[in-house]
């Protein structure tokens, strides 16, 4: 963010700016962590205050953290671009990431990416980070490849992550491995998991399932994994009969908490563009939008 305050009176200048992130937000108080660190401005000071939109570098960066957190069985690079494949369970699992612009041509790319798909029995899809790759999903919009799930990335301090939830120090269960419970109460998609999907939950070496009963039954489930300083927050389902309950917030909350153990300071989450009951509850809880992606399909023949 950039905040611009007023300073003390007498001061010259009157008015000073500080940019950075804004580590913690209070009902008298806001914290910017600025390049010259913490700087503590009242609020009853602050003129303006903006966010500033991530560069493209950050962008990018962020989208492969995310994919550490979710690590398909097969990752290949070509040219700068990550090739995941894990027998096609979820697009971030079995999609091309271009994390960088190539120095070959794209079609002699795209080829050499769709046989390593289609060996595997896959479609060719790219993940998009907008505006970070802009220029080439309008290529490949030209080239009348489909736009499928768009999805907004979302992130927010660690802090403002494990903020106060529904019923104060009820207990969730945080375990290494997920429970058979657990399981039965993630339906990606409204399916159930194959063998491969379970592996690939399980493929992590600081992963957490939380897990949270109500009343006999399993209320609510939602899975960590903690890499180069983010908490990563994915599987979170919510049993029909305890929505709107506080379950998703307390999840979040015991998580956040395990995450910080584990050295993270900050948290991301993915929504489906379309989901407009899960950003209402997580703007609530501090998230921010950060960018937007999409996937694009290669057609039938390229």
């Amino acid at each position: 963010m950039v905040v611009r305050y007023r300073r003390q009176d007498g001061s010259v200048p009157p008015l000073s700016d500080v940019v950075g992130e804004l580590a913690c937000l209070t009902a008298t108080t806001a914290v910017v962590a600025g390049a010259h660190g913490p700087v503590t401005i009242d609020r009853a000071a602050i003129v303006a205050a903006r966010v500033v939109a991530p560069h493209r570098r950050q962008i990018l960066e962020l989208e492969r953290v995310a994919r550490r957190g979710w690590r398909a069985a097969e990752v290949v690079d070509l040219d700068g671009w990550q090739l995941h494949a894990d027998q096609g369970w979820t697009g971030r699992a079995n999609s091309v990431l271009p994390l960088v612009t190539p120095r070959r041509p794209l079609p002699e790319l795209l080829a050499e990416a769709g046989r390593f798909y289609a060996e595997r029995g896959l479609p060719l899809q790219v993940q998009l980070p907008l505006p970070a790759r802009g220029l080439l999903d309008a290529e490949l919009a030209g080239r009348c490849w489909t736009l499928e799930r768009p999805t907004i990335m979302l992130t927010a301090p660690i802090d403002a992550a494990s903020g106060p939830g529904s019923g104060p120090g009820e207990p969730v269960e945080l375990a290494a491995t997920p429970s058979a419970a657990w399981l039965a109460g993630y339906h990606y998609r409204g399916g159930s998991l194959p063998e491969h999907a379970v592996r690939l939950l399980t493929r992590h070496d600081r992963v957490s399932f939380a897990s949270l009963s109500r009343d006999g039954s399993l209320a609510g489930i939602a899975r960590g994994a903690v890499d180069e300083g983010w908490l990563g927050v994915t599987a979170v389902e919510v049993a029909p009969e305890h929505r709107r309950c506080g379950v998703a917030s307390t999840l979040m909350r015991a998580l956040a908490e395990w995450g910080r153990q584990q050295g993270a300071t900050a948290c991301y989450l993915q929504v489906d563009e379309g989901n407009s009951g899960a950003l209402a509850l997580y703007q609530q809880l501090g998230f921010i939008e950060h960018h937007r992606y999409h996937y694009r399909i290669a057609p039938a023949a390229i």
